[in-house]
């Protein structure tokens, strides 16, 4: 898909970033993840285990869990473990089914594990890839945040963010991930001026 920033990022106007792919590869080189041996290690196996899931949701909090949320990765998804490697090894089933399982969970920690559970169809969402997606969409993105409500967050995965990864296949997902994670926290700092001087 053919992006033309030149409207948005006129300090950028190298011929690269006016491609998807020249974006991607330029914003995942700027890409720092505390803990990505834990994910890197962990993502592509078969079946999980419990520490393997703990490993993953340390690695999406990017440090050791707080006990409220080491709580709830004990209650509301351990304890699913022999449904989450179901739904490793099958193809083919419900997202709605999925929904239901794991309702309780928040929209971020949701979609991680669906995102882990196949890694290869479904991205990781966070506030900065959302960031980042509004931002080269042409839609106001000041106001993306954590905050943001469970049900705005997951209209937004579903409705948008997921047909749009769909759309662009070819792509490595992690690598969509990295420059929309490093592109939507540079928007996110002071420094993002640079991109609207003429």
């Amino acid at each position: 898909m053919n992006y033309t920033m030149a409207t948005r990022l006129p300090i950028l106007q190298l011929t690269e970033l006016n491609e998807f792919g020249g974006f991607i590869n330029f914003w995942k080189k700027m890409y720092f993840y505390p803990l990505e041996n834990l994910y890197n290690e962990t993502i592509f196996k078969k079946q999980f285990d419990n520490d393997d899931l703990q490993r993953l949701f340390m690695w999406k909090n990017a440090m050791k869990l707080s006990e409220k949320k080491q709580f709830s990765l004990d209650v509301k998804i351990k304890s699913k473990l022999k449904v989450i490697n179901r739904y490793k090894l099958e193809t083919g089933w419900s997202i709605n089914n999925f929904q239901n399982d794991f309702n309780e969970l928040s929209a971020v920690w949701k979609i991680f594990l669906l995102h882990i559970i196949k890694p290869e169809i479904y991205p990781i969402y966070d506030q900065h890839i959302n960031r980042t997606y509004n931002f080269i969409h042409l839609l106001p993105h000041e106001g993306i945040s954590a905050t943001m409500s469970k049900i705005d967050k997951e209209d937004f995965y579903f409705e948008k963010y997921l047909p749009f990864i769909q759309s662009n296949k070819g792509y490595d997902l992690k690598s969509i991930d990295e420059a929309f994670f490093s592109f939507g926290k540079f928007l996110n700092t002071n420094k993002n001026e640079i991109l609207f001087k003429i």
